[in-house]
């Protein structure tokens, strides 16, 4: 018999290790439409924004060899956040100004319609749902 109350997984939060807390906080909330949060430490160093409930953690360091985005080390992606409807998601972010590391586009490996954007420290953030799922 499974258990009464099963335990249940809610939410992923990317820890993003940053130069400049308040530079960063500009780009997610006034160019990714992020509310902008509370602010933890004196002077401010810490601070997850949400959208959606989709949260980043960004930790303001002052050592920069710290922020290691992963394609600095061969990697790809630092994160991939799901999305509905996420041909409206692109035309918001390009009408703000975000940086594109690549513009919409179809994926036909695994079948996904998504975009990528860098943050003001090199994070690569993809935004995408699968093409089965468009509206």
């Amino acid at each position: 018999m499974p258990p009464a109350n099963p335990p249940t997984l809610v939410g992923s939060a990317p820890y993003f290790v940053v130069s400049d807390l308040a530079a960063s906080l500009d780009y997610y909330c006034d160019v990714l439409g992020f509310a902008r949060p509370h602010l933890w430490g004196e002077p401010p160093t810490f601070a997850m924004p949400d959208r959606n409930g989709f949260i980043f953690m960004l930790k303001q360091v002052s050592n920069k060899e710290f922020i290691q985005p992963n394609r600095r080390r061969g990697g790809h992606w630092d994160a991939y956040v799901w999305v509905k409807n996420v041909r409206a998601l692109y035309a918001e972010f390009e009408a703000n100004g975000a940086e594109f590391a690549y513009r919409l586009t179809h994926q036909d490996e695994y079948n996904n319609i998504e975009f990528a954007v860098y943050d003001p420290d090199g994070y690569f953030i993809a935004f995408g749902q699968g093409a089965e799922d468009e509206e």
